[in-house]
């Protein structure tokens, strides 16, 4: 079974947890964000639910509640999954492959004193050492700002990829970071901002527009049916 686009798109933006966040309260906001060549939609609301789509692709992501839901369209159907269990299993399989953006470990973060205006925000530029899921240290860069959308954007990403990483991968990678500057506006070229707005988004955005399926219900009637 072929995995719905957006989750190609949480594995790119996995990135974003190297900003990890405690979970305080966020506003609501939209922004958009190239990450691995496909431009990503992110939406998210105040202490709340989560969306997230590549441009132009009507599949789509939403996670809120602590579950996570795969909504795809079947002709004029739309057809919404459950799928909190796998984004576990592929979170696990991201972290295996060895171009994965995700560093397993942050070593060492030192801010270069210079400065960078991503999206039209002004950040700090930061020279970062990392340890990849290979084993492999090398150096890589960051643009952290302490702007607060662009800080709420983090943290309520945050929130969600839990489902994908954990709590003992977001909190090991939340440490490594400045505390005053936990926003990301740049990391390498993999990940880039490039419009964001603090402007609460709709909330009809986060409704499902059809009665979940359980992944796991529906493997289970698959397995049923190859025994008959």
């Amino acid at each position: 079974m072929r995995a719905p686009s957006p989750f190609r798109s949480l594995t790119h933006l996995s990135i974003v947890l190297a900003a990890s966040l405690p979970l305080a309260a966020q506003a609501g906001g939209t922004a958009q964000v190239q990450a691995g060549g496909q431009l990503t939609q992110l939406a998210w609301q105040t202490d709340g639910a989560v969306r997230l789509g590549q441009d132009q692709r009507p599949d789509y992501l939403i996670v809120r509640d602590g579950k996570a839901y795969s909504v795809s369209m079947r002709g004029q159907t739309p057809v919404v999954m459950e799928v909190g269990g796998l984004l576990q299993g592929l979170g696990a399989l991201a972290q295996s492959r060895p171009n994965q953006y995700l560093p397993e470990r942050v070593d060492q973060v030192q801010d270069t004193g210079r400065t960078e205006t991503v999206a039209g925000i002004t950040g700090h530029v930061y020279r970062l050492t990392v340890t990849d899921t290979q084993g492999r240290t090398h150096p890589s860069d960051a643009v952290l700002t302490a702007d607060r959308r662009v800080v709420d954007m983090t943290a309520s990403y945050l929130a969600s990829m839990q489902l994908l990483l954990g709590q003992a991968k977001t909190r090991q990678l939340t440490g490594a970071l400045p505390a005053d500057r936990r926003g990301i506006l740049r990391l390498g070229q993999d990940f880039v901002v490039q419009s964001i707005s603090g402007q609460e988004p709709p909330a009809s955005e986060f409704t499902l527009p059809a009665q979940p399926t359980s992944l796991q219900n529906l493997l289970q009637g698959l397995q049923g049916l190859q025994k008959q």
